[in-house]
């Protein structure tokens, strides 16, 4: 059962920030529609602003009808697919200020289930309803070729990550496109938030748990990065450059 986004909120604890919506891939869209303040003419529910949602929460379900675009506002989350066998397999992350569901206006259906990693908050855009906020369809038009021109843009730095060769390589180049997508942001590139599981991690890299555990460790040891609980901090990214790209 899916459950709502429109809970109560809680103390967030998490170490991802919050991101300001200058900074948010959204924001094409959300100044058109004068982030659908009072005296905006927007009808109510087009744009739901700074939903909660809870840690381990499903914003929607793989083959789910579309609905709506999700940016993420605070927390992280991630995206997962099921193999026949109803194994599940990451396929994605979002991070704040990323979109989620962009996929979905395709074919109006989501290819994948999106999961809270840790107590966050969304804004949920209901594009079909975009008709209704009085705007002109070319410049409704025109923000959202510049928004999904950014969400191309991103996805590629994104699945960067992905076609190196070996272990090393694919894990150094995992953090640093968290390095990069948090200097897109505008937040920290030294520190952070690494709040998906080892097993995440592997299932989205094709390596075992155990690879990425003992990489990491050997990043740690070679004073590259510093493991914390729930955070990673940077301390020599032209090494991580150099590991990423080595031969």
């Amino acid at each position: 059962m899916i459950q709502s986004c429109c809970k109560p909120d809680q103390t967030n604890s998490n170490f991802f920030q919050e991101i300001v919506c200058n900074e948010c891939s959204l924001d094409p869209l959300c100044q058109v529609i004068e982030y659908a303040e009072p005296g905006s003419g927007v009808p109510d529910g087009i744009l739901a602003r700074r939903r909660p949602v809870q840690r381990g929460e499903m914003l929607f379900v793989m083959n789910q009808p579309f609905q709506a675009i999700y940016a993420v506002k605070s927390g992280s989350f991630k995206a997962v697919t099921y193999d026949q066998t109803g194994a599940e397999r990451v396929v994605g992350f979002f991070l704040s200020g990323d979109l989620i569901g962009v996929e979905g206006m395709a074919n109006q259906t989501y290819s994948y289930g999106v999961r809270a990693l840790e107590v966050g908050s969304v804004c949920c855009l209901e594009v079909d309803r975009l008709a209704h906020t009085g705007r002109s369809t070319e410049v409704l038009q025109g923000a959202l070729i510049t928004m999904l021109g950014q969400e191309v843009a991103m996805n590629h730095l994104v699945t960067s990550s992905l076609i190196r060769q070996n272990a090393e390589q694919r894990l150094g180049a995992f953090i640093l496109s968290l390095v990069r997508r948090s200097a897109v942001r505008g937040l920290s590139q030294r520190n952070l938030g690494l709040s998906m599981s080892r097993s995440d991690m592997a299932s989205y890299l094709g390596l075992a748990r155990e690879t990425v555990s003992r990489v990491l460790s050997r990043f740690q040891n070679n004073e590259l990065i510093r493991l914390r609980k729930h955070s990673i901090e940077v301390l020599d990214l032209d090494g991580l450059e150099r590991v990423s790209s080595s031969d």
